[in-house]
């Protein structure tokens, strides 16, 4: 009994480690809206394929039995029938279609590529949220630590007499906040896990460690140029899936055009008839060879192949939109990244400096040359500018996680090799 009761405590408190890249891993194979867009692709690679049969002929089998029931005497006859049906000639109308299957198909598949990049872009974010906020926690806690030695500072001076009651009062406000913001550090990474949780596929509530080493990796500022992650980003999947769009409504809108010109069919058939008024069976063959010509049924075709052509422009100017969108963004990025290592200088320095203020302001007070006003502004300085730092850290993450979205590579530095 005491073995199940542990193994049932094991499995309701088990924690994970967690590398970004096994994150980022796991995403791939668990998340739903990917297998979706894979299901997508695998439906039209099967429609794709279904294009293949227009250019075999039919061969169909027909039974028919009739009643007739207002003649003298009543009879019935039967009718078998096997045929064979060809199209041999529509203008190549079925090699069109194949080819724009095909370049459906291509499509999909480079928007399944396009989702895999935004479930890593979705992984790399929640993973750097996670370990900023697990960061903010680690400090607010030693926060707390501070305003506790500050309050029993300013407490036993109080009981001797050093000090004024309002500083006592002042250390144990701020205690009081700093547990407070304790509690919404606590709160707001255990969302940001969740968060990561739900991504890659486990339980809300799993405790999953993650690496926040990972966020002093990204204080590297060595970025290619612009015009070098400018061409890369136009290699990336969305712009193939919008190319392949376009060849697509090009190839429809000379479908829709070859409507207008007639096709010719082949057809042999082995038929039976009975007839029991007779008495007797017809066995009989019929080949055929027909040309089929619609030459009127208003301006229906007409203003189909206007709406083909003027699907071709949409996905034209699609086209062009992305590209300027796409080269607004990540010169906006380019410009954020470039100024997010900027801030994170100056956080450095603010860190550096908060902290030798804290330090002087703490020794200050207890020899009794400083007030509690000063140790406690210092002390939240420090609290901030720890919380800076990361913040800084965090900025230059995410960006950097969007650029490289925006790019669609892994990281920069493989970008820039390849």
């Amino acid at each position: 009994m005491v073995r199940v009761l542990f193994l049932v405590f094991i499995t309701f408190n088990i924690s994970y480690s967690l590398t970004l890249e096994q994150a980022v891993e796991l995403a791939v194979k668990n998340h739903p809206f990917l297998k979706q867009k894979f299901s997508d692709m695998r439906s039209k690679r099967f429609d794709y394929l279904s294009t293949y049969g227009n250019f075999f002929p039919v061969l169909s089998f027909d039974y028919s039995y009739s009643k007739y029931r207002d003649t003298q005497p009543d009879y019935f006859s039967r009718n078998y029938s096997v045929s064979l049906y060809w199209t041999v000639y529509n203008s190549g109308q079925n090699i069109l279609l194949n080819k724009i299957k095909q370049k459906l198909l291509k499509s999909s598949q480079n928007s399944y590529f396009e989702t895999v990049l935004d479930i890593k872009f979705q992984v790399k974010k929640a993973y750097y949220k996670a370990c900023a906020n697990k960061e903010i926690l680690r400090f607010r806690k030693i926060q707390l630590k501070s305003a506790e030695k500050n309050f029993q500072m300013a407490e036993k001076k109080l009981r001797l007499g050093l000090v004024k009651k309002s500083d006592y009062l002042q250390a144990k406000v701020r205690l009081e906040n700093v547990r407070y913001m304790l509690y919404q550090a606590e709160n707001e990474y255990k969302k940001s896990v969740a968060q990561l949780n739900s991504l890659i596929g486990f339980p809300l509530d799993t405790q999953t460690e993650i690496d926040t080493s990972i966020l002093t990796l990204v204080e590297d500022d060595n970025i290619p140029e612009f015009n070098i992650i400018k061409k890369l980003a136009f290699n990336r999947p969305i712009f193939r899936q919008y190319a392949y769009d376009l060849e697509a409504s090009k190839l429809r809108s000379f479908q829709s055009a070859l409507s207008f010109t007639p096709s010719i069919y082949i057809s042999y058939s082995i038929n039976r008839d009975y007839s029991s008024i007779y008495g007797n069976s017809e066995n009989y063959n019929i080949f055929r060879i027909g040309l089929s010509w619609t030459i009127f049924e208003g301006l229906k075709r007409y203003y189909f192949y206007l709406s083909s052509k003027e699907e071709e422009r949409f996905y034209s100017y699609r086209l062009k939109e992305l590209k300027r969108q796409i080269l607004l963004n990540l010169y906006s990025l380019y410009l954020d990244l470039k100024t997010s290592y900027k801030n994170l200088d100056v956080a450095k320095v603010l860190l550096k400096e908060a902290e030798h203020n804290y330090k002087q302001a703490l020794g200050e007070y207890r020899v009794g040359k400083g007030d509690i006003i000063s140790l406690v502004t210092a002390e939240s300085s420090l609290a901030d500018a720890h919380e800076t730092y990361v913040q800084s850290l965090l900025n230059i993450a995410l960006t950097k996680a969007v650029l490289e979205r925006e790019v669609g590579v892994e990281k920069l530095s493989e970008g820039e090799v390849k």
